[in-house]
């Protein structure tokens, strides 16, 4: 966690002779949406950066039957192993057994190593209510067991679980959507640190049109509403709301080419009164180019502006614990609290390249900005490779690598960055049976006391379709 028992004296003895402490100005703030799982069956992978679908929502829609050739419909028939009526099913199960030598993410005190058995169920189902109407539900529930530290075990909610319906009224393709979650990761968060477990809720549903207006120019609109509810009081400040709304109007310039503007307003509202709701604007362009038949790239980037209603306090639990006079724990707030309001820029960038039916690799950067957990938020700046190769007709290879760094807001703001890399490895005994074997290590370095950390992890994992 940023505030650390090692800077608190300094800063308790710069608020009882008066010394200044300057705040760091920090900057924009990205899209909400739900955060990324590293739990269940698959690549074991750092982080999620793929901006193909640029909405806030980060929900790409449902396509109609019609708007598939006549390929990909036999490639979505494929995916369904049964139907009950109209509704077509597939269902996969998964285990897995994962060793990992730093559950709990700390530096040299309190490393600890398990093993953790994740069991893992997903269900998928699309019923076509018409040739242009489409019901879809998936739904993907997994169970941590860990074998020494059963205070972590945690049953799972995978964030790709889903429903949505898909309907048309007129040239206007509506999506109606909710995605729920729950989750404990914790590594997936840049700023945490000596945390073993981040158990939270997740839930996101909105509804968002697009309008076909002619064959070169179409515009979508969308409301989204975002709640995360955090369990237990460790992590109860990140409790909030977002309501944003949204519009992405879009003009093809030739066959390759498309470019527009993304523009959005959300409202962010905490349950603490610790901590202040506030609002943002987004606004800026954007370009997906299909630079070749086997290349596209996207780059967005733009303006925004987020303003907080007041001031944040991140640390009140810990300085009630001191001891301190009234009059000197309202001069400790004062210093610690974090009031900055921001206003800079956005970019998204990722280009794919898929040269072959065997290999396929992306390069992808972006700068954004995160609600933060002991601070309003923290400026982000990720850069990520990553493959996937077909080195064998049965075996894929998937290798990836990361950095990214950080700086948090406030006045006892941290910088910091974290490289990763990952190796997965897929033998495929049939289409219904999968052997997995992956590595991860990650490596964080921050100027906080007891805040830096390494980690290694193997996952071994058997996935079967029904």
């Amino acid at each position: 966690m940023k505030i650390s028992f090692g800077h608190l004296p300094a800063l308790i003895v710069a608020a009882c002779v008066g010394i200044p402490l300057a705040g760091q100005a920090q900057e924009f703030f990205r899209d909400y949406g739900t955060s990324r799982s590293s739990g269940g069956i698959g690549l074991v992978t750092p982080s999620d950066y793929s901006y193909q679908d640029t909405s806030p929502s980060g929900l790409a829609p449902l396509r109609p039957g019609q708007d598939l050739t006549a390929v990909e419909q036999a490639e979505e028939s494929d995916k369904y192993n049964f139907a009950v009526g109209p509704v077509r099913f597939a269902i996969a199960v998964g285990i897995g057994v994962e060793f990992n030598d730093n559950i709990t993410l700390a530096d040299h005190v309190g490393r600890e190593s398990d093993f953790i058995l994740r069991p893992n169920l997903d269900i998928n189902g699309t019923w076509r209510l018409s040739d242009l109407n489409t019901l879809h539900v998936n739904v993907g529930v997994g169970y941590a067991m860990y074998f020494d530290h059963s205070e972590f075990d945690s049953l799972l909610i995978s964030p790709n679980s889903d429903i949505a319906l898909t309907v048309y009224t007129g040239p206007v393709k509506w999506t109606l959507r909710d995605r729920v979650s729950y989750q404990e990761d914790a590594y997936a968060i840049p700023v945490l640190s000596n945390v073993a477990v981040y158990r939270r809720w997740e839930n996101q549903a909105g509804i968002d049109g697009d309008w076909a207006v002619n064959q070169a120019f179409d515009v979508t609109v969308g409301y989204d509403h975002y709640n995360l509810w955090a369990s237990g009081d460790v992590f109860d400040l990140q409790n909030r709301s977002v309501d944003t709304i949204f519009v992405k109007p879009a003009v093809k310039i030739g066959p390759a080419l498309k470019v527009g503007v993304n523009a959005s307003y959300s409202f962010i509202n905490f349950t603490s009164a610790d901590r202040s709701s506030g609002d943002s604007i987004l606004a800026g362009p954007f370009i997906d180019w299909q630079i070749s038949d086997v290349t596209n790239m996207h780059l967005e980037g733009g303006y925004q502006q987020l303003k907080f209603d007041g001031a944040s306090f991140f640390d009140r639990a810990e300085i009630a614990g001191l001891g301190l006079t009234s009059s000197e724990v309202a001069a400790v707030q004062s210093i610690l609290q974090d009031n900055t309001n921001s206003n800079s820029y956005y970019i998204k960038f990722e280009i794919d390249n898929k040269p072959s039916e065997n290999f396929q690799h992306r390069l992808s950067f972006s700068k954004t900005a995160e609600i933060g957990f002991e601070s309003n938020f923290y400026n982000l700046y990720h850069v990520e490779y990553n493959a996937d190769w077909r080195c064998l007709p049965h075996t894929e290879l998937g290798p990836s690598i990361f950095y990214e760094y950080y700086n948090t807001s406030g006045p006892d703001g941290e910088n910091a960055y974290r490289i990763g890399a990952t190796l997965g490895l897929r033998y495929h005994f049939s289409n219904s049976l999968t052997l997995g074997l992956d590595y991860r290590y990650i490596l964080k370095q921050s100027d906080l006391v007891n805040a830096n950390y390494y980690q290694n992890l193997v996952f071994l994992s058997l996935y079967y379709k029904f």
